[in-house]
């Protein structure tokens, strides 16, 4: 073997040298660096569940926002029907109300002419006869004397309808 350049001597300590070189390699960086590597590949795929995971819960939770969402639209509805119903009856009874508050006012406006007009009769009448009075007391003092006058207004008091 020496013809064709090969040392045993030198292949044997090459031998030694990576088989040493292997056990320490094998023993100090192979495992440790293996352990790593699938300690990293289950990193990586706990991460990957871990992200799926969320993915779901992240669309489950959108879908649940999107059915609140929903329901609550439909609520306030619902809420906003309730409530224009509830004005409208309120503004029917706040005008039936009215109405009759006014017909009561009016009512009572018709009450207090007519005691006025009545009260204004009277107070004409009053008058009238004042100046009836006035008038025949003044026509006939200078043709009548005062006992003839007197009697005379007793007679037109008389006849005169009576006030009430």
């Amino acid at each position: 073997m020496e013809s064709l350049g090969i040392d045993i001597k030198l292949l044997i300590a090459q031998i030694i040298n990576f088989g040493l070189f292997f056990y320490v390699f094998k023993k100090y960086l192979a495992k440790p660096f293996a352990k790593f590597m699938t300690d990293e590949v289950k990193r990586e795929k706990e991460k990957e569940t871990m992200i799926a995971d969320l993915k779901k819960k992240e669309e489950e939770l959108t879908e649940t926002q999107s059915k609140t969402k929903n329901q609550m639209r439909k609520e306030l509805d619902i809420a906003l029907k309730k409530a224009k119903e509830d004005a409208a009856k309120i503004k029917a009874s706040l005008v039936s109300e009215a109405k009759k508050e006014s017909q009561a006012i009016v009512a009572k406006g018709k009450k207090q002419i007519e005691v006025e007009r009545a009260e204004m009769e009277r107070e004409m009448k009053k008058k009238l006869i004042q100046l009836t009075s006035l008038v025949l007391e003044r026509t006939f003092s200078s043709y009548l004397t005062e006992e003839k006058q007197k009697e005379i207004n007793k007679n037109v008091l008389k006849n005169l309808p009576k006030l009430s």
